[in-house]
């Protein structure tokens, strides 16, 4: 397969082909089966095991805000560094071949865990697992800001989501059929699998062509000074930042704690199995929400999308707290797969949000990765400050009553990003 090359300031580059773009955008496909599956369901799993019922809400949540600090930190240096990088491979590809490969072992660390209360230890193993996959994250992100032509963008978005949809549907299919809480093995195995298929095809259908590491210019500012982007030039990237962020915080406080919540709300005793079959419902029916939301995108805008897609997950979220007065799990299923299909909808248009107010594209590997930090740090704040607020309501009244407050708290973060997104002027 012929490899797509570009540089990082050409827009003039044609429109790519189908097969192009999936080359382009398959490690989106290995980074979802492994996110919506570890992070809802192996995290609070493995850790349930560790500490029993008592506050495990509250450290499941700690530990994924460990592993977000880091992608906070790595993500945007590895996207800048990126930027500036001279090889004769290119700028991104050597940050994509060591970051996933760190990111296959990091995987294998997480096998041996039991029963036995070793939390820091697991701590320390995720954390390790963030640090080698946003190694990649942010290069790749300036990759395909890279590879892609403007007129190119909303296909692309269109693309990045579609692999984010079938990595979450084959995600929760590898987990469904082959993970088991006392052997993560088989399943982990799987998603290293993965990472080395889609790196595999993204390395040689993907080619930086030489000439693209420009030398760096004589003006370009410091390392550190260069993250600084001017608000009154660029007010539009910062309400998209601002946008994302509450949309996010939103997801993260439902999603890491679905699966305690049909546990503990729902009594669902088998919920380690039968999230992954709502999650892979809702990202099938994701799949027609984003050809509808991409389409009628170009016709509406993009930010009347967004905002539409962000009303969806307030109205859930909603659900969420009247069906923990009633719980019955017939009523919970619409909801889980709604929800599921409104943020895969919501993820077609968000790239080509992103991509729409870039500030620059010679320093899309920064840029990009400013934009990962609009996703990442509600990783950190919503499951540590919802897990230990929802630990400890439980250990003082009730589950019922501790899900409503989190999850009331989620749906009024989608209600901001819905109404601010608005003052996005494309």
């Amino acid at each position: 397969m012929s490899g797509i090359a570009a540089t990082a300031g050409d827009r003039t580059i044609g429109r790519i082909s189908v097969a192009r773009h999936i080359c382009v955008s398959i490690l989106w496909f290995a980074f979802f089966a492994q996110w919506m599956t570890v992070v809802p369901i192996i995290v609070p799993d493995q850790v349930a095991a560790m500490v029993g019922n008592a506050f495990k809400e509250g450290i499941s949540g700690t530990v994924i805000a460990a592993g977000a600090v880091m992608s906070l930190v790595v993500t945007p240096f590895a996207g800048a560094w990126s930027d500036r990088l001279q090889t004769r491979w290119g700028r991104r590809r050597p940050f994509l071949l060591i970051g996933i490969l760190g990111t296959c072992l990091a995987l294998a660390l997480l096998i041996p865990f039991g029963t036995e209360p070793r939390v820091w230890l697991y701590a320390a193993a995720f954390v390790h697992l963030q640090f080698w996959w946003n190694l990649a994250a942010g290069p790749y992100a300036g990759l395909v800001a890279d590879v892609v032509p403007k007129e190119d963008h909303g296909r692309a978005s269109a693309w990045l989501n579609i692999m984010s949809i079938l990595g979450t549907v084959i995600g929760n299919g590898v987990m469904a059929v082959w993970y088991r809480p006392d052997h993560p093995a088989t399943a982990l195995a799987i998603f290293v699998v993965f990472n080395c298929l889609c790196l595999a095809l993204t390395l040689s259908g993907v080619k930086e062509a030489p000439g693209n590491n420009r030398a760096i210019r004589s003006d370009r500012p410091p390392f550190l000074r260069s993250f600084f982007v001017s608000p009154r030039n660029h007010g539009n990237f910062y309400w998209v930042l601002l946008t994302r962020l509450f949309a996010n915080m939103g997801i993260w406080s439902i999603f890491t704690f679905l699966m305690f919540y049909l546990r503990d709300v729902i009594h669902l005793d088998n919920a380690a199995n039968a999230l992954p079959a709502l999650l892979g419902a809702g990202a099938v029916l994701a799949v027609p929400a984003s050809i509808i939301g991409i389409r009628l995108s170009e016709k509406i805008g993009l930010v009347k999308i967004v905002c539409g897609t962000s009303w969806i997950m307030a109205i859930t979220a909603s659900c969420y707290v009247l069906i923990a007065f009633h719980p019955t799990f017939i009523l919970i299923v619409p909801v889980v797969i709604v929800f599921s299909a409104a943020y895969g909808a919501y993820q077609a248009v968000d790239w080509a949000l992103a991509l729409a107010v870039l500030p620059s594209s010679d320093n899309a590997g920064k840029d990009m990765g400013i934009w990962h930090v609009s996703m990442v740090l509600p990783q950190i704040i919503g499951p540590a400050s919802s897990g230990w607020m929802i630990s400890w309501m439980i250990a003082s009244q009730s589950a019922a009553l501790a899900y409503t407050l989190a999850f009331g708290i989620a749906a009024l973060w989608f209600v901001l990003a819905s109404a601010l997104v608005t003052r996005v002027r494309l």
